[in-house]
């Protein structure tokens, strides 16, 4: 049990570093530990088993991406015992809850930042990291949606009587402007997007950059079952279908949006555009490297149907 609390680095010291040093200490981290996306189109070609020798596998979760479906997904994947789900609130709070037998659990998943602690916990050799980006008009919708209708999270109170147009000028709504960008960069805790701001064109050329370079790969909500194949095909995963989990009890249709709100947030939420517009290039050209047809996703598609029809969660079973 000892060797459970034999840390690195003591995390009261590592939390009283500035935020931009945590971020430069994490990037040499994964600039060291990190599997490419070369490395991974490599491996695909092996065609890989889903085991993790040599490696630690991170699904860094943007909030309102399709992360909760993707958290089943992964963890089907791999040996439930060594899966760790949770957020970086909680493991702030218990870094020594990471740890099982005196080692740091395998697979990490939750919702995270740059600067979060863990990247400096890694034993292994590499580190398979991967996220999920979505469009971020329908993102803000979505994240809108889902506070007003989920009574346990901390901000419903304060969202759950908003307009759209109030909740996206909010200043205490934390995924508001650019969370996906401020997210990865990791600028969101302590405000530091907003306490050492960077210009707009800086920040997203550093963005373009984390994306390409400091994640192992990445998919899009709008292209989720292209994601998949990629992940199978470069981790190995062997069962990729799944049924949609966590979506908001309330829906907004996009169409009924005012056409100046919806500018309003594309505006807020510039750089995180510019960021979304250069990962769907990005994925389309991983894609042909890696084969993926048209005709394979559609395969897919219909097989994965098929899979949620059979679990029939939603109906009660007619004889």
């Amino acid at each position: 049990m000892k060797d459970q609390f034999q840390l690195k680095k003591d995390p009261k010291a590592w939390y009283k570093l500035p935020v931009a040093e945590r971020n430069r200490l994490n990037n040499e981290v994964l600039d060291e530990k990190l599997m490419t996306w070369k490395k991974l189109a490599i491996r695909s070609a092996k065609k890989p088993l889903p085991g993790l020798a040599g490696f630690h596998v991170v699904f860094f979760h943007i909030p309102k991406t399709g992360g909760t479906t993707l958290d089943y997904v992964v963890a089907k994947n791999y040996r439930i015992d060594v899966v760790y789900q949770v957020n970086a609130p909680a493991f702030d709070q218990h870094v020594a809850g990471v740890y099982k037998n005196g080692h740091m659990f395998r697979t990490l998943m939750g919702h995270y930042e740059l600067n979060d602690y863990y990247h400096q916990l890694f034993e292994r050799r590499f580190v398979a990291q991967f996220t999920m980006l979505r469009e971020p008009v329908s993102r803000i919708i979505s994240y809108y949606d889902y506070l007003r209708t989920s009574e346990n999270h901390p901000k419903h109170d304060l969202a759950k009587d908003m307009t759209l147009e109030e909740f996206i000028e909010h200043p205490d709504i934390d995924e508001m402007p650019n969370a996906q960008t401020h997210r990865i960069m990791g600028l969101l805790k302590q405000n530091e997007w907003r306490t050492n701001p960077i210009p707009d064109d800086q920040l997203l050329a550093d963005v373009k950059h984390q994306l390409e370079h400091r994640f192992s790969l990445f998919g899009l909500t709008e292209m989720y079952d292209q994601f998949l194949i990629m992940a199978q095909q470069t981790l190995g995963w062997q069962d990729i279908f799944y049924r949609r989990m966590n979506e908001s009890k309330v829906k907004t249709d996009k169409s009924s949006i005012p056409e100046s709100t919806i500018n309003r947030i594309k505006a807020l939420n510039a750089v995180d555009m510019g960021l979304y517009a250069f990962a769907k290039e990005l994925f389309n050209e991983r894609m042909k490297t890696l084969n993926i047809s048209a005709e394979m996703v559609q395969t897919f598609k219909q097989k994965n149907q098929a899979y949620s029809d059979l679990l029939n969660w939603h109906e009660p079973f007619k004889a």
